[in-house]
């Protein structure tokens, strides 16, 4: 029988064999669906939150390897332009975040099974633990639609349900369709957990509080998670594309409703929560790799000839006190020169800020900041979807921004690491004035003559390292920040150009032939095809 990733997940019993670090501390806080005999909503909701943790919080893995290929693409972080690696990502990467999302999605079809096996009284408590569910699932479905275009879901994740073979080959669905579903749902889901908020039982609030650790039981959050993802997914197709209509009324409902102001009411996840030490993995993918600054970042922050308040917080300068990043053009013989000493003392490119990332024991995970909000708002109103002041929400986006690079800085712990004094030096003794933050917003904001070109870098800016697969989405759909992509002529060069999309992983092609032949036959599995939503990368 053939494996597939479909079948990640092989017994009820088992289901949620949760791979995270301080295994012990997670089975004392919260309950853990391997290791009960009663597997129920609530339960199962945190084996769907848990599946999909790793591509939800910055795990080592998926900075060391997806999220190092993705911030090439988007160049948020500073690489070596040696040929044959500008563009190529190794499929087993692919095939990780892949199979990472159809282990959460069997998880969630579990957990609707088990809430369907309830009696009608019991329904109504539990059906709150399904609809967050659906939100995070739709976090995660549409990444994966943003990376591949069609993917297999309506039919898919079954197979721990029924246990039919049959269901381990589910067909593909487009792109438009899931789009189109996920614009509707989240509208649905965000009314029925505010009229849901009036009727929550007490027995449901304290399973609530145990076994949710993104929002902590906190329903108001999760009205701002399910929003602003419709607001980003609205944003997403509302420029161009089938669903252009659908995309501008999502964003004109959600710009009406509330969203993350500031980095308290940001969907965040701290990575030392109730003391799992997330730190361990998180920060050593920013240290191993993804460490030298971008120039073309650079440059945005010194757009308004004077350095954005956010540069020494995101960026350690060179012992001259420069800043200088490494650039797609240049030659593997400049960057080799540059990197001739590799010491914290002698080198020439600057680095990510040590207080704020690599030795930051207190790092924080955004899911959705209070920051791309306003940047979404900004760009909403400058485009004519919803009524508002452009101007207004990027300069509040960049205040949100700065904010939350301060407080990632201020409030870090460099007490553990070889070199935890040196980078104690780094730490900010406090966040910049607002009124400071606001002029100097006011002075990028005026440096644009093309508004959207402004609204777009600084959203760049703001995901960075951190969210670099959200920065190579709004690339390919604006074409700002305008950055180059010189051609990879290098004499084995798989993928030459800048691409549009990743391949399907070599897994899918061997264990799931027959409905991703029926896909190709409308589809073109390559690197450049261009999905409906985006424009084409020059």
């Amino acid at each position: 029988m053939k494996k597939t990733i479909y079948s990640l997940i092989l017994v009820v019993a088992s289901l949620a064999a949760l791979a995270a670090c301080s295994k012990n501390d997670f089975d004392s806080k919260y309950y853990d669906p391997s290791k009960t005999t009663t597997v129920s909503p609530d339960k199962m909701m945190t084996g769907t939150f848990m599946a999909g943790r790793d591509y939800t919080y910055n795990a080592y893995w998926r900075m060391y390897t997806w999220d190092n290929y993705m911030g090439k693409l988007a160049q948020t972080i500073g690489f070596g332009v040696q040929s044959g690696t500008m563009y190529f990502i190794n499929d087993g990467y692919a095939s990780d975040r892949w199979g990472n999302f159809y282990k959460t999605l069997t998880q969630y079809r579990v957990a609707v099974k088990t809430w369907e096996a309830e009696d009608a009284e019991t329904q109504k408590v539990d059906r709150i633990f399904l609809a967050l569910s659906e939100v995070f699932l739709y976090d995660h479905l549409s990444q994966i639609v943003d990376i591949w275009g069609p993917v297999p879901f309506s039919k898919a994740g079954f197979l721990g349900v029924t246990n039919d073979i049959a269901d381990a080959y589910p067909a593909y669905d487009t792109d438009v369709d899931l789009y189109k579903m996920m614009l509707s749902e989240l509208d649905k889901l965000y009314t029925e957990i505010s009229a849901y908020k009036s009727t929550m039982t007490d027995l449901a609030k304290t399973k609530l509080e145990q076994q949710d650790f993104i929002n902590g039981g906190d329903l108001d959050k999760w009205l701002l998670y399910a929003n602003a993802l419709r607001l980003r997914l609205g944003i997403h197709v509302a420029a161009q594309g089938s669903l252009a209509s659908e995309g501008k009324a999502a964003v004109a409902a959600a710009a009406k409703r509330a969203l993350p102001t500031d980095w308290a009411s940001s969907i965040k996840v701290i990575s030392d929560f109730d003391g799992f030490n997330y730190w361990e993995n998180f920060r050593d993918g920013f240290k191993d790799i993804n460490n030298v600054a971008n120039q073309k970042m650079i440059d945005a922050m010194q757009v308004a000839g004077e350095n954005d308040p956010r540069l020494p917080v995101i960026y350690i300068p060179n012992e001259a006190g420069d800043y200088f990043g490494e650039y797609i053009t240049e030659t593997s013989e400049e960057q080799n020169e540059h990197n001739t000493y590799n010491g914290y003392e002698e080198r020439y490119y600057a680095r990510l800020n040590g207080a704020t990332f690599t030795y930051n024991n207190l790092l924080q995970s955004p899911v959705f900041s209070a920051a791309e909000a306003y940047f979404l708002l900004a760009e909403a109103y400058q485009q004519g979807y919803a009524s508002g002041n452009a101007k207004d929400a990027f300069v509040k986006g960049v205040v949100a921004s700065t904010e939350q690079y301060f407080n990632q800085n201020v409030n870090s712990d460099q007490s553990k690491g070889s070199n935890s004094e040196y980078f104690k030096k780094f730490a900010a003794e406090d966040i910049p004035s607002e009124a400071d933050v606001i002029a100097y917003a006011n002075k990028v904001w005026d440096k644009y003559t093309d508004k959207m070109d402004a609204i777009m870098t600084q959203k760049w800016l703001h995901f960075g390292i951190m969210q670099a697969p959200q920065a190579w989405t709004d690339i390919r759909r604006t074409g700002y920040p305008k950055l180059d992509y010189p051609a990879d002529n290098g004499a084995s060069v798989i993928v030459k150009n800048i691409a549009q999309r990743v391949k399907y992983p070599n897994s899918e092609l061997t264990n799931n032939r027959a409905n991703y032949d029926a896909n190709a036959a409308s589809f073109t599995d390559d690197y450049y095809t261009v999905l409906f939503w985006a424009k084409k990368l020059q």
